[in-house]
Formats: C-alpha cells, sequence, structure tokens
C-alpha cells in the first residue's frame, strides 16, 4: 500500500500546474463588443484575444489545414493575454498573410513580461507557417500587427489554469495507475 501511495505521490509531483492552452478557431465563439469603446473580445481555451471591433474575425477554412483561423485586418492590433488575469507561457502560433498571393510582410508580435520587461520578434509573414517563441514565459499580453491582412491560428499557450491534466502528465498518470495495478495483482498471487 505504501508503494501505492508512492506512485500517486511521484505522478502528482509530474503533473505540476501547467495547463496547454491551444486555440484553434474550429469552434469560434461569439465575439462580444463593448458598444461604448468598439473593443471586441474573442476568448477560448483560457486565452482572450482583443482589438477594434472591425479588425479581426474567426473565419473558418483560412486556418492549418483548411481549418478555422482568425484574420487580422491590415494595421490593426491584436491583444493575446490570459483570460483568467495573470501570466501566461507563449509556446508557438501558426500566422501567415491571408493572401500569400500579394508578397511579403512582417508580423509584429511584442511581448509585455509581467516585470514590464518588453521583447519584440518580426516575423516573416507568407503562407500559414508555424513560429516558436523561445523564453516567452511570464508574460502580462502579447501584441500582434502587421501592415498586410494576416491569419492567426494553433495559438498554444501554458495559461497556467487549473483544470484537466495537461497532455504531459497524462503518461505519468496513465504508467502510475498501470504499476499500481500490477503490483496489486503480484501481490494477490503471493
Amino acid at each position: 500500500m505504501k508503494s501505492i501511495r508512492r506512485l500517486v505521490c511521484v505522478a502528482a509531483m509530474l503533473v505540476g500546474n501547467a495547463q496547454a492552452a491551444l486555440v484553434s478557431f474550429d469552434t469560434p465563439a461569439l465575439i462580444d463588443i463593448d458598444p461604448v469603446t468598439s473593443v471586441a473580445t474573442y476568448v477560448e481555451s483560457g486565452l482572450r484575444f482583443t482589438g477594434a471591433a472591425a479588425a479581426f474575425l474567426p473565419i473558418d477554412g483560412v486556418g492549418s489545414g483548411g481549418s478555422g483561423g482568425l484574420v487580422v485586418l491590415a494595421g490593426g492590433l491584436l491583444r493575446l493575454s490570459n483570460a483568467a488575469g495573470g501570466v501566461f507561457t507563449l509556446a508557438s502560433i501558426d500566422a501567415g498573410l491571408f493572401d500569400p498571393t500579394g508578397g511579403g510582410a512582417d508580423l509584429m508580435a511584442h511581448a509585455l513580461f509581467a516585470d514590464n520587461s518588453t521583447q519584440e520578434l518580426l516575423l516573416p509573414l507568407g503562407g500559414l507557417a508555424a513560429f516558436a517563441f523561445t523564453n516567452w514565459a511570464n508574460l502580462s499580453e502579447v501584441t500582434f500587427s502587421a501592415q498586410a491582412d494576416f491569419v492567426l491560428d494553433n495559438v498554444l499557450a501554458d495559461t497556467g489554469a487549473p483544470g484537466t491534466v495537461p497532455e504531459p502528465a497524462s503518461p505519468y498518470l496513465m504508467g502510475a495507475a498501470l504499476v499500481a495495478y500490477v503490483m496489486a495483482r503480484r501481490r494477490r498471487r503471493t
């Protein structure tokens, strides 16, 4: 019995608090528009996207593999933040030009960290491609803008919110359960 408790404790420690949130825009929720400020808000998987009401729109068929994506119009500023408040980590996004035949453009990603430091990254846009962010942790918000219409999809972030078991922890929990099951069967045989 002590062994089973140890296994459960080890699995719980390996789980941690991390919660990966993937925003795929495949089931777009309603966009809330504040009639006073004309600020639009879209929330999915614990992440909040805000911007001018006429600056962005989730559309089916424009994302990776023909899935949904978020179209942001040229010159529009899109803010990404943790919907629950607090900090988050940005791992990756898929981004590209809405019309890749119209030439190239750069996507400006501007990070505001919790300690009020900032970092900017220029991402060359063409067809939809994956971009990874290194050390973009402890973020208050990230803003995206470009001088051409662009598409965002598959935004992967760690919101730190409790809830479902994060994917990296699932194998540990399954392994711990399997080991506990095997140990219990061996104990019954003897």
